[in-house]
């Protein structure tokens, strides 16, 4: 018998089993109520993935500066269990490189406020410094490096992309959230901060949202959307659905978050109706929950497209978008986009089968 062989095994057991118990401790989260020390353990670790392992890193930026069509940046650092895969088509290596390095994909681009930047899909080596607090990857040529920790980080991307992010004036900032139903599982941590800097040699201000995921699932098909306002409000909506082309809608839940007075507002079950015409894609999107109802009209001025095969298949469809109009009724006052001011936001249409 191999003793090296035999500790290998009896290691990647143990880690596997630290892999569901940070599964397990999200998941008794479920909320805002998240420490420093477990964003850090999240944000900066690599975990073992065993069978339907997946694993990213996927931040969204939102500029502030109100042009027509404002600037959006997002970036995504994936990888998952097997040897291999396909990603916009193109060959993508998968390899666990020792502690906490790893080849895997980097994709992203830029809006920059006239058309889609596409950074391209490069199969990268990532590694990860917990003691440090940092990222290091790179996307087309480009170091990407993620450093520091809550709430003070910093980005770059090459010369395109350095932004700092600070604290923002938000009644949550954090949340860490986890579904456990072994052997399957996902948890992850959003972080939702203030972010300065340039992008393309331009000066950027706006927010980020930086979000690391871990799961041990199949893929699956759901809508997101998350829209930020001038006044620093904000609306979020999520549903899942049963395939590409699916409209029966499960699971749907949308929120409003009032910066002004601090207030947050949650409808169980809203409507989603998704309208095409001309080239352009439109979300609507209304509820009405015991005293309160709202509608808005999201519709997108870009679009970008992510495809992975290889062990099942997922495709996501990201939309950036404006809202087009929005209004929610309270019994204390009505809120409209005179209120609220411009806003800028993303819609994500993600569909796929586990085979």
């Amino acid at each position: 018998m191999n003793l090296d062989r035999v500790k290998n095994k009896i290691n990647g057991i143990k880690n596997i089993k630290g892999t569901y118990g940070v599964l397990r401790e999200l998941a008794s989260i479920n909320g805002c109520n998240v420490d420093n020390g477990l964003l850090d353990r999240v944000m900066y670790n690599i975990e073992a993935l065993p069978p339907l392992g997946k694993e990213y890193w996927w931040f969204i930026f939102f500029d502030y500066s109100w042009k027509k069509t404002p600037v959006q940046i997002m970036l995504l650092m994936y990888r998952k269990r097997g040897k291999e895969m396909l990603f916009n088509g193109n060959k993508i290596r998968l390899r666990e490189l020792g502690r906490n390095k790893f080849m895997g994909v980097a994709a992203g681009w830029i809006y920059d406020g006239k058309r889609l930047r596409d950074l391209g899909d490069t199969n990268s080596m990532t590694k990860v410094y917990p003691e440090r607090k940092a990222i290091v990857s790179s996307i087309s040529n480009h170091k990407i490096t993620l450093s520091g920790g809550f709430p003070d980080y910093s980005l770059k991307i090459g010369r395109v992309v350095d932004l700092k992010m600070k604290k923002g004036n938000y009644v949550e900032d954090r949340y860490a959230h986890g579904v456990l139903i072994p052997p399957f599982g996902v948890g992850w941590v959003d972080i939702f901060l203030n972010a300065s800097g340039s992008v393309l040699g331009k000066e950027f201000s706006g927010t980020a949202h930086l979000q690391k995921v871990v799961g041990v699932t199949t893929y699956g098909s759901f809508h997101w959307g998350r829209t930020v306002f001038q006044n620093g409000s904000s609306f979020s909506f999520f549903c899942l659905k049963t395939g590409k082309d699916s409209q029966r809608y499960l699971h749907k839940s949308a929120y409003f978050y009032d910066h002004e007075n601090k207030r947050f507002f949650r409808f169980k079950n809203p409507d989603l109706k998704i309208l095409k015409d001309d080239g352009k894609t439109a979300w609507v999107v209304k509820g009405r929950d015991e005293d309160k109802e709202f509608e808005t009209i999201l519709e997108s001025y870009a679009v970008k497209r992510f495809d992975m095969n290889g062990g099942g298949s997922q495709t996501y469809v990201e939309y950036a978008v404006i809202p087009k109009s929005f209004i929610l009724k309270t019994p204390e006052r009505v809120f409209t986009l005179k209120d609220l001011g411009s806003g800028v936001g993303t819609f994500e249409d993600a569909y796929g089968s586990p085979i």
